[in-house]
């Protein structure tokens, strides 16, 4: 919708519209009020660079909410007429151009700056004293750097800073510890920092009730991991730390609910310390060179509901865990972990939606109690020492054989924020997060493993290769309708495939192979019209491969090795498809009888026919006149005749409806 004409409300002081689908262009009138302090168009369509610019002429204004529309072009110089501008909120627009000392330096009042996810650039000099205390600054996704923005030191009061993903590649500068220590989310992720973190990070007086979050991920900090405040989340990963956890224990982070050190080089064992981390969601510690037995101290969180130990080189056998009777995920991949596979985790795990043990060296055969795990949807055993059969129970796991099963988004927030600054006179609760995590996995799906973050959820697979499996694939695994991919390959499987595969039509990536597999390839597979991969070689399987669209467009290679299999896509011909060399002469003989047929008389009685047929007819037209005459007044009454019936008929209806009203 437009803006009304507001000429009538000369002394309005505040206007909320959000998310009302407010378009461009404001009328005249717009910029006549003069009193209006608090203006919110978040949420809406304006567009260009119009809106922001008649916006500055509204003098008055104290907090300005335009996020989350489609602004585009420079970030207008008359800003600066916005003299007691408290709050500026531009997030999520298409605004492009360079912020300099000549926007800002009449902007004394300012204390939330938010141009979150824009293509701005700060071009401030080195040193340049703001004219404001700024409360929160959020600039993710614009450029401050490369080097490290020196008028932040000034800005001692801040609570709130996100200048993730700003193109800053330098070292933290010494006065960084110096900053408030109010200093409650910090995301200085995404960038190119390098060096070591401050050690004055570590002396901020916090206070105990303060909401912490910090970000460090995604740059090439290096050195140990120092010590820090009391935090509730913590973000070091995908940088080059290095050293042990030793310390860690006498850390003051006791209140942490995210912890996330993964993709570093940190080595040697944990520390047994695990039990004072009582409020632990999410504990993310993969890829490092970490080693040694995993703590058992772990199996006392409680609160912990997303473990990744994997990608080490930890030993010995998989500690209790039946105290985190809140875990959905596991995630112990990659190591160096023995022993049988645990029979508590399908005892007492109940809400685990995601198992992963691969490449390892856990041995013995999969149990039973596995089946109780009604929500698993990601289950990977490959690569380890398995024995034994496929259990016939997988059919009982309710979320791979019941379509209608609900999928859990692994999101986990670690503080939800209220956010009234400003706001709690139009009414307007604002909430937002801080501190959360998207959950990922990498799976091995379609012959490739990759990574999967924000669809992980979504994803139902089975994947049992690479061990020491015998006996036969139960008929009872075709219950597993939800099921999207099916690993068995490279172990000594005998029997058929199930007749049944077909029920099982959600399927995307099926792999059989290497196995000892037999027989024919049921007819059923027809109806596998997701199916974008399949492996079947190298096993023992016979007769004609189905014809059906999806199996015929797999290359060779899927059916490789099994030498007793034919038809396309195959080159080799099923014996039903071979033309004999009789039969071939028989064909050759009836082609030649039929085309003695067709001889110069066959020709000459035909042009014949033509023209005693059409000149009968036509010719005794033009001959005879009277002929010709009764001919046209025959179709010409016929004509009139029809005529006159629709007219008769029309007319009556006319009559008809007459009558009725």
């Amino acid at each position: 919708m437009s803006l009304p004409d507001f000429s009538c409300f000369p002394f309005l002081e505040t206007l909320s519209l959000r998310n009302t689908n407010v378009v461009s262009p404001f009328p005249k009138s717009f910029v006549h009020l003069s009193s209006l302090s608090i203006l919110d168009l978040g949420f809406n369509q304006l567009n260009g660079s119009q809106p922001l610019f008649e916006i500055t002429k509204l003098v008055s204004l104290k907090t300005l909410y335009l996020s989350h529309n489609n602004l585009s072009g420079p970030f207008p110089h008359t800003i600066g007429q916005l003299s007691d501008l408290n709050e500026l909120r531009l997030s999520s627009n298409k605004l492009n151009s360079t912020i300099n000392e000549t926007h800002l330096s009449n902007l004394s009042e300012l204390k939330y700056f938010d141009v979150n996810q824009n293509s701005l650039s700060f071009n401030l000099s080195s040193n340049w004293v703001p004219p404001f205390k700024l409360e929160t600054l959020l600039a993710s996704s614009c450029t401050l750097g490369p080097k490290f923005p020196a008028w932040l030191k000034y800005q001692r009061g801040i609570t709130y800073l996100n200048i993730s993903n700003c193109g800053i590649s330098d070292s933290f500068p010494k006065w960084f510890g110096n900053l408030s220590s109010s200093l409650t989310y910090l995301d200085i992720s995404h960038n190119k920092l390098n060096g070591p973190l401050p050690k004055s990070l570590q002396s901020l007086n916090v206070n105990y009730d303060d909401i912490w979050v910090w970000d460090f991920s995604f740059n090439n900090l290096n050195g140990s991991v120092p010590p820090f405040p009391k935090l509730y989340a913590l973000f070091l990963s995908n940088n080059m730390f290095t050293g042990s956890l030793s310390s860690f224990c006498t850390s003051s982070s006791q209140n942490l609910i995210h912890l996330d050190l993964s993709s570093n080089m940190l080595v040697g064992p944990l520390p047994d310390c695990w039990e004072k981390f009582q409020s632990l969601r999410v504990l993310n510690l993969a890829e490092n060179n970490f080693s040694g037995k995993v703590p058992k101290s772990l199996g006392a969180l409680g609160q912990i509901e997303s473990l990744h130990l994997n990608n080490n080189n930890f030993s010995g056998e998989i500690p209790s865990l039946i105290l985190c009777q809140k875990l959905k995920l596991i995630d112990v991949g990659d190591n160096n972990l023995q022993g049988s596979l645990p029979m508590w985790l399908g005892h007492h795990l109940h809400q685990l939606i995601v198992l992963r043990l691969r490449a390892n060296k856990f041995q013995g055969s999969i149990p039973t109690s596995m089946c109780n795990l009604s929500l698993l949807q990601i289950l990977d055993l490959s690569q380890n020492n398995i024995t034994g059969g496929i259990p016939q129970c997988f059919s009982h796991i309710v979320a791979l054989s019941n379509l209608k099963s609900p999928r859990f988004i692994f999101h986990y927030e670690s503080v939800t924020v209220s956010d009234d600054k400003g706001w709690y006179e139009i009414g307007i609760d604002s909430y937002y997060e801080i501190g959360y995590i998207n959950d990922k996995e990498i799976l091995t799906l379609k012959g490739y493993s990759r990574e999967y973050e924000t669809n992980l959820g979504y994803w139902t697979t089975i994947d049992l290769s690479c061990n020491h499996l015998t006996g036969e694939i139960p008929q009872s695994i075709t219950k597993l309708v939800a099921l999207a991919g099916l690993n068995l390959s490279w172990n000594n499987l005998t029997g058929f495939i199930p007749s049944n595969i077909g029920h099982m039509e959600r399927l995307e990536s099926l792999d059989f192979s290497r196995n000892h597999i037999s027989g024919r390839m049921p007819t059923s597979f027809s109806n596998l019209t997701f199916l974008s991969y399949m492996d079947l070689s190298f096993n023992n399987l016979e007769g004609k491969i189905p014809l059906c669209t999806q199996l015929q467009s797999f290359g060779p290679s899927t059916y490789a090795g099994n030498n007793r299999l034919c038809g396309p896509p195959l080159i080799n011909l099923c014996p039903d498809d071979v033309i004999s060399p009789n039969r071939s002469y028989d064909k050759t003989v009836t082609s030649e009888d039929e085309d003695k047929l067709i001889t110069f008389g066959f020709y000459v009685s035909l042009g014949l026919g033509f023209l005693i047929g059409f000149w009968g007819v036509c010719g005794t037209l033009v001959i005879k006149t009277s002929w010709r005459h009764a001919y046209f007044k025959f179709f010409k009454n016929i004509n009139e005749w029809i005529h006159v019936t629709l007219e008769v008929f029309v007319n009556r209806l006319k009559k008809r409806f007459q009558v009725e009203d």
